[in-house]
């Protein structure tokens, strides 16, 4: 039995082997990742006063891995309550072992709780100071609220901002907490961005760890005194009748002076002083060498960024770029971000040419002034060279055909704007032969269907310049309210068959479009007047195959 091979056998040895090496798999990293923390519930504590002792794992163990005898050298401690929990979160499961203690101390001075073992695990030692019952009632705790401050530097120019970082540490339950601001005399003072929270354990004490980052920018040169920012609340205790107290707690963190120097007498244009300014831009479609070539009507976007170091957002310049007459530029919202030290702002431009020939896109310098060369610097941005050639988004030149009627002339007007009544006079006798004309296309017409024959062969060599794919892709685009989608189907479609009025009125609804979705001064574009056109536009391609049917019957 134990030497047969068959299929059989094999699978039935190969699947246990595969779910062994998957469990392995997930269990070996969760136990070499396991650790032990030990935490007190205070540090500073009176003699022969229990205080509390946490031992956690976060993986499940064995209650009766834990040693306590390493304590018994200077603490007194109770017997342990031990608890397992298992959580689920987001598909992640975690597993967490532990052991909680009342330990007292036999006598007063500074004393150290011993590493812990806990089935191979060590926890780092802890520092306890130990004092008399009889200073229970003056017993202040330091280390339960901690407040630092940072400054990436203490020397810069007068409208260059200073990073002035806080971390404030809380051990203990608080009640109306409030951290104030850094203040000084000539100093703008400024919040970045959220608070970050974490958690840390620092001499076996649990804190909640709070970050907050402000910018601070002087508005004056000279030695500036700088106050640390203040940190107040009130400490919860409770009395042991199920009632609390609040005792006040306030932090200060250091104060500190910054020097600040004044913008060179001989510095000339815009006053941007920062150690580090980066100008970069991107074209879309890319472009070779600094030279593009495109047709009227399609669209060539541009974006710009702009990031300077130790800048608030306010001081950030306005980017000024004079474009030609025979291109519609529409720029869209300015957008700022923050990306370390650095303030960054992008500019977004898209750029439909509306000529036919060379057209040169401006270029974009900057000037500031490093801090750390101590000199006047320029960035620049290269312009581009474009090629604007016809397409098929160009629309058809107009013709306006003319019928001599004795001495005077009757001009054939192509469609006007929607709503508009075009009046004709002196029509002479043309209305009866058109009604002619008219009544013999109907009678050709029925006798073609009683025949149920083909139609002439002109009808079948005609064919509209608009398909009627390019047509449904405009308004498709159209109903979406997608100005890019809008912007290249009317590059791709083929509207020389139709007035050019008409297409005027379309490349006018489109312009409103683009200007209401780039242009922060427009308000919301509404789809209707366009797609009435559009609606024309098919009734003139359907036309056009009609009115040849005509020509070939006269």
């Amino acid at each position: 039995m134990i030497k047969t091979t068959g299929s059989f056998t094999l699978r039935f040895t190969r699947i246990p082997f595969m779910l062994l090496s998957l469990l392995f798999v997930i269990v070996a990293p969760a136990a070499v990742a396991a650790s032990a923390v030990a935490t007190v519930s205070q540090n500073v504590v009176p003699v022969g006063e229990a205080f509390q002792l946490t031992i956690s794992v976060d993986d499940s163990v064995d209650s009766d891995t834990l040693d306590l005898t390493p304590l018994s050298a200077n603490f007194i401690f109770g017997r342990p309550s031990v608890s397992n929990s298992t959580s689920v979160i987001n598909g992640s499961m975690s597993r967490k072992t532990e052991w909680r203690v009342a330990v007292a101390a036999k006598q007063t001075g500074t004393y150290t709780l011993p590493s812990l073992d806990v089935d191979g695990m060590k926890t780092e030692p802890i520092t306890i100071q130990v004092v008399n019952a009889s200073q229970k009632n003056s017993l202040k705790d330091e280390n339960a609220v901690k407040l630092t401050a940072t400054v990436d530097r203490v020397k810069g120019y007068i409208g260059e901002t200073f990073n002035y970082r806080i971390r404030l540490m809380i051990g203990i339950q608080l009640d109306s907490p409030t951290l104030q601001a850094p203040k000084g005399e000539g100093l703008d003072v400024k919040q970045v961005g959220e608070d970050v929270q974490a958690e840390a354990v620092l001499n076996g004490r649990r804190y909640l760890v709070i970050s907050r980052l402000y910018q601070i920018t002087p508005t004056k040169a000279g030695s500036i005194k700088l106050q640390g920012a203040v940190f107040s609340g009130t400490e919860v205790k409770s009395n042991g009748w199920g009632s609390s107290l609040g005792l006040p707690i306030e932090r200060e963190a250091e104060s500190m002076t910054l020097e600040v120097l004044d913008k060179p007498t001989d510095y000339q244009g815009l006053w941007l002083p920062t150690p580090s300014l980066k100008l970069t831009q991107s074209w879309q479609p890319d472009s070779l060498d600094g030279q593009l070539s495109v047709e009227v009507g399609e669209a060539i976007n541009r974006e710009i960024t702009l990031k300077i170091k130790n800048i608030e957002q306010s001081a950030m310049p306005n980017l000024s770029l004079n474009y030609p007459q025979n291109v519609r530029v529409y720029t869209d919202k300015t957008e700022y971000s923050r990306d370390g030290e650095y303030t960054v702002m992008t500019v977004k431009q898209v750029i439909i040419p509306r000529d036919v020939g060379d057209t040169e896109l401006p270029e974009l310098s900057i000037n500031w002034f490093n801090t750390q060369t101590e000199q006047p610097q320029t960035s620049e941005l290269k312009g581009l060279s474009i090629a604007v050639k016809s397409g098929k988004n160009a629309p058809a030149a107009a013709v306006t055909p003319t019928v001599a009627s004795g001495n005077d002339e009757t001009a054939l007007q192509p469609y006007g704007p929607l709503n508009e009544t075009t009046m004709f006079t002196k029509a002479g006798f043309w209305p009866w032969l058109s009604g002619l004309f008219a009544f013999l296309w109907i009678i050709t017409l029925v006798l073609l269907l009683r025949k149920k024959g083909p139609l002439p062969s002109s009808v079948d060599r005609q064919e509209s310049n608009t398909t009627p794919s390019e047509l449904e892709a405009m308004r498709t685009a159209v109903i979406s309210n997608d100005a890019v989608k809008v912007a290249t189907a009317l590059r791709l479609w083929d509207r020389s068959s139709l007035p050019e009025v008409l297409n005027k009125e379309i490349e006018k609804e489109v312009t409103a479009l683009m200007a209401s979705r780039y242009s922060s001064s427009m308000g919301e574009w509404k789809n209707h007047q366009l797609l009435l056109l559009l609606k024309r536009a098919g009734q003139c391609s359907k036309l056009t195959p009609k009115q040849e049917v005509l020509s070939d019957l006269y």
